[in-house]
């Protein structure tokens, strides 16, 4: 019989640390995601409030958003194989039906962010080179309101998938 590589204690240590930085890095990455969804969603329809101005801000955030996001996919995976020896799905109880249901919506929620990102966020960034400004306004308007609505559905999923992970752990 070959041994085990880690013993139960360090993988529930492992386990536990795994959730942690998953838990964290997911709540940083979910939080400003609500605020800036609720910052793209005003824009416009407050005075002190420009559109570009808020379309900026969001893109600033773009390496906090990846750095977050990629801790949690990474926490995630390491809670998951430290607890279960896989990455298998499960059915069979309430609890690991809303777990599954929880990783369901989370890959959606990635596969959306690659989309935010590439889809609805570079059109932004050629429309409105830093040194020149806002190239092409109604063209920047029509992509910037397709980006709103994007990190509407995003903000939401994130929420949802905060909830079912809590949920799948009550």
């Amino acid at each position: 019989m070959e041994p085990a590589l880690l013993s139960p204690a360090a993988l529930a240590d492992l386990a536990a640390a795994g959730a942690v930085l998953r838990d964290l890095c997911l709540a940083l990455h979910v939080g400003p995601l609500v605020a800036f969804a609720a910052l793209l969603a005003a824009a416009g329809h407050t005075p002190s409030l420009a559109p570009a101005t808020a379309v900026r801000a969001f893109r600033a955030w773009g390496p906090g958003a990846g750095l977050t996001l990629g801790c949690a996919i990474f926490g995630a995976l390491l809670e998951r194989w430290a607890r279960l020896g896989a990455f298998t799905w499960s059915f069979d109880t309430p609890s690991a039906q809303l777990e599954s249901a929880a990783w369901i919506v989370f890959f959606g929620f990635w596969a959306h962010n690659v989309r935010v990102e590439v889809w609805t966020l570079e059109p932004l960034r050629a429309l409105d080179p830093p040194d020149r400004g806002i190239t092409d306004a109604p063209a920047w308007e029509q992509a910037w309101r397709r980006l709103t609505r994007a990190v509407l559905m995003q903000a939401a999923a994130g929420v949802t998938v905060l909830l079912l992970g809590s949920l799948s752990r009550a």
